[in-house]
């Protein structure tokens, strides 16, 4: 009946009476006791959310922060490092962080990147730090004071036997293997010049000069070295295309730089010596030179030879032996190379140094001349007993 009242059942223990929505038909909505749960659920989650975001964000600043990171000074003890060739900076910046050179990969590349050291940074074995700052470390890696070389100084006048006994005290690597080496002389560039009787004797071609070489080089690369350098120096020096008196081979005229380098004391004398070697020739006479006799009894260094080494049965006994030796005694220099294809004007035929010490040397014509400057050299000797 219209105006009648309908009193709603109440599902609260307290009694509390839930009016019917007047928009809507059927029985009346109960309000879900889960909502309060949800709400704190969801404030949970996001408060988890933002954490985890506050720690994940803390790593990148971290991560990034670690990346970059420099060491300042002062360095720590010494570190060496190997940059091989082709190595990117990062693969560089790797090898020094793990060696505890610098504190991190992205701090040695911006530093190396300022530096232009994509490009300029060679292979090779450097002397750093621990604990460089990035920029000293590239600055120590462009600088060629801190790599570390093979640093083989080769005197001019040297045998190859003396050669191989400096680069193996250099180096470490046995006289065995280097040896060994020389027997294949194809495996590093010896010459094949037909006026060599030996065909591959290494005598006079291992050039005397100054070589660096990098750690870890093999016999091979470092006797290769020295032949190209022998190679620079013909072209220098036109050996293969310059005529000599007695129109000698491109080998002899090295054999003879080779004599006038053993007998030398001074520069300025090389050229005179060389004269006296074709002026002898010349005249079919012996060339008689003390340097031939000691190559031929081992390549012991002395000043004057005794009548026994004088007496041994060699090719390289110029005092038995008539014209050149066989070949080159020693690795001349461009100085005596030259000297042998432009000699001296003179007609001398006979030289001893009279004083050892100040290298004086006399050129002399006759044998009577000479003998009285070989007066001089033995009252030298006399007052000098231990210089021989």
């Amino acid at each position: 009946m219209p105006g009648t009242y309908r009193e709603a059942v109440s599902d609260h223990p307290t009694g509390t009476t839930t009016r019917p929505d007047p928009g809507r038909s059927g029985p009346p909505r109960r309000r879900s006791r889960k909502a309060p749960f949800a709400v704190v659920a969801a404030l949970l989650a996001v408060l988890a959310l933002a954490v985890g975001a506050t720690v994940g964000f803390s790593r990148i600043i971290h991560h990034f922060a670690r990346s970059s990171a420099d060491y300042s000074d002062p360095v720590g003890a010494a570190v060496t490092v190997k940059i091989t060739s082709g190595e990117s900076l990062s693969a560089m910046g790797q090898q020094l962080e793990k060696a505890g050179v610098v504190e991190s990969v992205g701090a040695f590349v911006s530093a190396a990147n300022a530096a232009n050291g994509a490009t300029k940074i060679p292979p090779g074995t450097f002397r750093l730090a621990a604990h460089m700052p990035a920029k000293e470390a590239v600055a120590r890696l462009l600088n060629p004071t801190y790599q570390v070389l093979w640093h083989v100084v080769v005197p001019e006048g040297r045998t190859t036997a003396e050669i191989v006994a400096t680069l193996s005290s250099v180096t470490g690597i046995t006289a065995a293997q280097f040896n060994a080496v020389l027997t294949q002389p194809a495996g590093y560039g010896l010459p094949t010049w037909d006026a060599n009787p030996k065909g591959h004797q290494s005598e006079g071609f291992l050039f005397p000069a100054t070589y660096d070489f990098q750690p870890g080089s093999s016999p091979t690369s470092m006797l290769t070295a020295m032949t190209k350098r022998f190679g620079q120096a013909v072209s220098d020096t036109s050996l293969l295309t310059t005529s000599v008196p007695g129109n000698l081979t491109p080998f002899q005229i090295l054999t003879v730089a080779s004599l006038a380098q053993a007998e030398a004391k001074r520069v300025e004398d090389m050229p005179k010596i060389a004269r006296v070697i074709y002026n002898r020739l010349a005249k079919g006479m012996m060339l008689q030179l003390d340097t031939t006799v000691l190559y031929a009894n081992g390549g012991i260094r002395s000043i004057t030879t005794t009548p026994a080494q004088r007496a041994v049965s060699s090719p390289y006994n110029t005092y038995q032996v008539k014209g050149l030796p066989p070949g080159p005694i020693d690795s001349p220099g461009e100085d005596a190379i030259k000297a042998a294809l432009a000699p001296a004007d003179g007609s001398w035929l006979y030289f001893v140094a009279v004083n050892p010490q100040t290298g004086e040397t006399r050129f002399e014509d006759t044998a009577a001349e000479h003998a009285a400057d070989t007066q001089l050299f033995q009252q030298w000797l006399a007052a000098h007993p231990n210089s021989s």
